[in-house]
């Protein structure tokens, strides 16, 4: 289905939801990181599933292991990575901005 991803979309689809359905369908985006329903949607026709999409938190928590990575390769102190650690910990469960 690559190649239908690359056209444009120009053809609209309108249905209607009672207020279960859409609350379900909104639940559903959100568990998946999507924003869009049509984009939902979409990828769960063409595939048979959605794609969980990658959201800022993984990206930060992906760059501060790479740092952690860099740290050891560089025979930092058991402190410094200790520290480090909680920090990427901290990110995990949401504490830091």
């Amino acid at each position: 289905m690559k190649s239908a991803e690359r056209q444009n979309k120009d053809t609209r689809i309108t249905f209607r939801l009672n207020k279960i359905e859409l609350d379900t369908l909104n639940a559903k985006m959100a568990e998946a990181g999507y924003k869009s329903a049509g984009a939902f949607i979409r990828d769960f026709v063409a595939n048979g599933k959605v794609k969980p999409k990658v959201t800022h938190d993984v990206v930060q928590i992906a760059k501060e292991l790479m740092n952690l990575a860099s740290m050891i390769n560089a025979d930092r102190p058991g402190s410094e990575l200790l520290e480090k650690v909680k920090y990427i910990a901290q990110v995990n469960l949401g504490g830091v901005a």
